[in-house]
């Protein structure tokens, strides 16, 4: 019965924004009430399970919410909404959680590249240049054709000494 169960869904009425935006988050298949008890209400967090709570909303008798939160103040980048949900006994409820991701926005709205966020002090992490790798890869490509022609030569080279010329036999 469990493996016919929808997880619970999470979404975002905007994907971006900039700090201080409302947002509206709409969510589905969150638990309900059950047998008289009342549903645990979904708490939704700001970028991870235990962040900052940004709202919380009870279900309607479908599983279904919605709600709005306010963007922290913070670095521009990519952050995620989490909702969690949790039963009497203190336990996640079945589904959850649920996330979304969100872009903040740096100044005039426009997103930040994670190259300028490394240089401005955000959390971004740094990764090798795809410019090198694609050098390195194209280097190896021409040696291996290189190895391959060489290796070539080689075995024909090898091939026509192993050739004996036929001669006809001679009358005495």
């Amino acid at each position: 019965a469990w493996a016919c169960t929808n997880l619970a869904t999470l979404n975002l009425g905007s994907g971006s924004g900039g700090a201080g935006q409302a947002v509206a988050v709409n969510g589905s298949s969150f638990a309900t009430a059950k047998a008289g008890v009342a549903a645990s209400p979904v708490v939704l967090h700001w970028n991870g399970v235990n962040g900052p709570v940004l709202a919380t909303v009870n279900p309607d008798n479908a599983g279904n919410l919605s709600a709005n939160f306010t963007v922290p103040q913070t670095q521009p980048g990519y952050y995620v909404i989490v909702a969690t949900q949790q039963d009497a006994k203190g336990v996640d409820s079945y589904g959850t959680p649920a996330r979304a991701s969100f872009q903040v926005l740096g100044p005039g709205g426009h997103a930040v590249s994670p190259q300028a966020a490394t240089q401005s002090g955000g959390a971004a992490s740094s990764s090798p240049s795809s410019t090198g790798i694609i050098a390195l890869t194209a280097g190896l490509g021409v040696l291996g054709l290189a190895l391959f022609g060489a290796g070539s030569v080689a075995f024909l080279r090898q091939a026509r000494r192993r050739e004996v010329p036929v001669t006809a036999p001679t009358k005495r």
